[in-house]
Protein backbone atom coordinates (compact mmCIF):
# COMPACT_ATOMS: atom_id res chain seq x y z
CA UNK A 1 0.00 0.00 0.00
CA UNK A 2 2.83 2.40 0.85
CA UNK A 3 4.39 1.96 -2.58
CA UNK A 4 1.03 2.66 -4.23
CA UNK A 5 0.88 5.96 -2.32
CA UNK A 6 4.39 6.80 -3.52
CA UNK A 7 3.34 6.11 -7.12
CA UNK A 8 0.23 8.27 -6.67
CA UNK A 9 2.43 11.02 -5.20
CA UNK A 10 4.73 10.89 -8.20
CA UNK A 11 1.80 11.18 -10.60
CA UNK A 12 0.30 14.08 -8.64
CA UNK A 13 3.67 15.83 -8.61
CA UNK A 14 4.03 15.46 -12.38
CA UNK A 15 0.53 16.89 -12.84
CA UNK A 16 1.39 19.92 -10.70
CA UNK A 17 -0.67 18.93 -7.65
CA UNK A 18 2.10 19.73 -5.17
CA UNK A 19 -0.07 19.64 -2.03
CA UNK A 20 -1.66 16.33 -3.08
CA UNK A 21 1.77 14.89 -3.89
CA UNK A 22 3.13 15.88 -0.48
CA UNK A 23 0.15 14.29 1.27
CA UNK A 24 0.54 11.05 -0.71
CA UNK A 25 4.30 10.96 -0.05
CA UNK A 26 3.68 11.52 3.68
CA UNK A 27 1.14 8.67 3.76
CA UNK A 28 3.64 6.48 1.90
CA UNK A 29 6.41 7.39 4.38
CA UNK A 30 4.14 6.50 7.31
CA UNK A 31 3.41 3.14 5.71
CA UNK A 32 7.10 2.42 5.07
CA UNK A 33 7.99 3.35 8.65
CA UNK A 34 5.23 1.09 9.98
CA UNK A 35 6.50 -1.76 7.78
CA UNK A 36 10.06 -1.18 9.04
CA UNK A 37 8.86 -1.26 12.67
CA UNK A 38 6.90 -4.46 12.06
CA UNK A 39 9.99 -6.13 10.57
CA UNK A 40 12.09 -5.05 13.56
CA UNK A 41 9.45 -6.25 16.05
CA UNK A 42 9.35 -9.61 14.27
CA UNK A 43 13.13 -9.85 14.63
CA UNK A 44 13.59 -9.69 10.87
CA UNK A 45 16.99 -8.24 9.96
CA UNK A 46 15.46 -6.61 6.87
CA UNK A 47 14.12 -3.90 9.19
CA UNK A 48 17.69 -2.84 9.90
CA UNK A 49 19.02 -3.38 6.38
CA UNK A 50 19.76 0.04 4.86
CA UNK A 51 20.02 -1.58 1.41
CA UNK A 52 16.47 -2.90 1.41
CA UNK A 53 14.11 -1.50 -1.19
CA UNK A 54 11.72 -0.13 1.44
CA UNK A 55 14.56 1.91 2.99
CA UNK A 56 15.58 3.28 -0.42
CA UNK A 57 11.95 4.22 -1.12
CA UNK A 58 11.71 5.88 2.31
CA UNK A 59 14.81 8.02 1.73
CA UNK A 60 13.72 8.97 -1.77
CA UNK A 61 10.22 9.92 -0.57
CA UNK A 62 11.62 12.11 2.22
CA UNK A 63 13.80 13.87 -0.35
CA UNK A 64 10.79 14.46 -2.58
CA UNK A 65 8.75 15.82 0.34
CA UNK A 66 11.57 18.27 1.09
CA UNK A 67 11.81 19.37 -2.53
CA UNK A 68 8.06 19.81 -2.90
CA UNK A 69 7.75 21.76 0.35
CA UNK A 70 10.55 24.00 -0.87
CA UNK A 71 8.65 24.46 -4.14
CA UNK A 72 5.65 25.61 -2.05
CA UNK A 73 7.86 28.10 -0.20
CA UNK A 74 7.69 26.09 3.05
CA UNK A 75 11.36 26.32 4.01
CA UNK A 76 10.85 25.03 7.56
CA UNK A 77 8.83 22.09 6.26
CA UNK A 78 11.59 21.30 3.77
CA UNK A 79 14.26 21.48 6.48
CA UNK A 80 12.18 19.16 8.65
CA UNK A 81 11.81 16.60 5.84
CA UNK A 82 15.54 16.70 5.17
CA UNK A 83 16.28 16.26 8.90
CA UNK A 84 14.23 13.03 8.82
CA UNK A 85 16.16 11.94 5.73
CA UNK A 86 19.48 12.55 7.52
CA UNK A 87 18.40 10.21 10.33
CA UNK A 88 17.53 7.41 7.90
CA UNK A 89 20.79 7.38 5.95
CA UNK A 90 23.93 5.91 7.43
CA UNK A 91 27.13 7.15 5.86
CA UNK A 92 28.66 3.71 5.53
CA UNK A 93 25.87 1.12 5.40
CA UNK A 94 23.35 2.87 3.16
CA UNK A 95 23.45 2.35 -0.62
CA UNK A 96 25.13 4.93 -2.83
CA UNK A 97 21.78 6.25 -4.11
CA UNK A 98 20.63 6.99 -0.54
CA UNK A 99 23.94 8.59 0.41
CA UNK A 100 23.77 10.76 -2.72
CA UNK A 101 20.20 11.75 -1.78
CA UNK A 102 21.51 12.76 1.66
CA UNK A 103 24.39 14.77 0.17
CA UNK A 104 21.97 16.61 -2.13
CA UNK A 105 19.66 17.28 0.83
CA UNK A 106 22.61 18.86 2.67
CA UNK A 107 23.16 21.14 -0.32
CA UNK A 108 19.47 22.09 -0.35
CA UNK A 109 19.57 22.84 3.39
CA UNK A 110 22.71 24.91 2.88
CA UNK A 111 20.95 26.88 0.14
CA UNK A 112 17.86 27.46 2.29
CA UNK A 113 19.96 28.78 5.16
CA UNK A 114 22.16 30.82 2.86
CA UNK A 115 19.20 32.57 1.23
CA UNK A 116 17.84 33.78 4.57
CA UNK A 117 20.74 36.23 4.84
CA UNK A 118 20.90 35.84 8.64
CA UNK A 119 24.36 35.51 10.14
CA UNK A 120 23.54 32.42 12.24
CA UNK A 121 21.85 30.82 9.25
CA UNK A 122 25.00 31.40 7.21
CA UNK A 123 26.89 29.31 9.78
CA UNK A 124 24.30 26.53 9.38
CA UNK A 125 24.71 26.80 5.61
CA UNK A 126 28.45 26.29 5.90
CA UNK A 127 27.98 23.28 8.20
CA UNK A 128 25.59 21.64 5.71
CA UNK A 129 27.83 22.42 2.74
CA UNK A 130 30.85 20.99 4.58
CA UNK A 131 28.89 17.80 5.27
CA UNK A 132 27.89 17.61 1.59
CA UNK A 133 31.53 18.06 0.58
CA UNK A 134 32.61 15.21 2.85
CA UNK A 135 29.93 12.96 1.37
CA UNK A 136 30.71 13.89 -2.25
CA UNK A 137 34.41 13.29 -1.58
CA UNK A 138 33.59 9.84 -0.15
CA UNK A 139 31.25 9.01 -3.03
CA UNK A 140 33.16 10.42 -6.01
CA UNK A 141 36.64 11.48 -4.90
CA UNK A 142 38.20 14.92 -4.63
CA UNK A 143 38.66 15.46 -8.37
CA UNK A 144 35.06 14.83 -9.50
CA UNK A 145 33.30 17.88 -11.00
CA UNK A 146 30.47 17.83 -8.41
CA UNK A 147 32.92 17.55 -5.52
CA UNK A 148 34.94 20.45 -6.92
CA UNK A 149 31.77 22.56 -7.34
CA UNK A 150 30.75 21.97 -3.71
CA UNK A 151 34.31 22.66 -2.50
CA UNK A 152 34.44 25.91 -4.48
CA UNK A 153 31.12 27.11 -3.05
CA UNK A 154 32.18 26.17 0.46
CA UNK A 155 35.45 28.06 0.10
CA UNK A 156 33.64 31.14 -1.19
CA UNK A 157 31.03 31.03 1.61
CA UNK A 158 33.71 30.59 4.27
CA UNK A 159 35.69 33.53 2.89
CA UNK A 160 32.55 35.69 2.93
CA UNK A 161 31.77 34.59 6.48
CA UNK A 162 35.32 35.42 7.56
CA UNK A 163 35.09 38.81 5.83
CA UNK A 164 31.79 39.57 7.62
CA UNK A 165 33.14 38.50 11.01
CA UNK A 166 36.25 40.69 10.67
CA UNK A 167 34.09 43.73 9.79
CA UNK A 168 31.74 43.30 12.74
Amino acid sequence: MALINLNIASIKSKKGDVAGAILSYEIGVQGLRKYKEELELAGDEAGKNKNSSHMRHLVSALGRIGSLKLKQGDKNGALEAYAYLFKEVDSSESPVASRLEKAKAHIKCATIYRQSGERDDNKHAIIHLREALNMYTDLYGAKHKDTIAVATSLQQWMEEEHHHSTRS
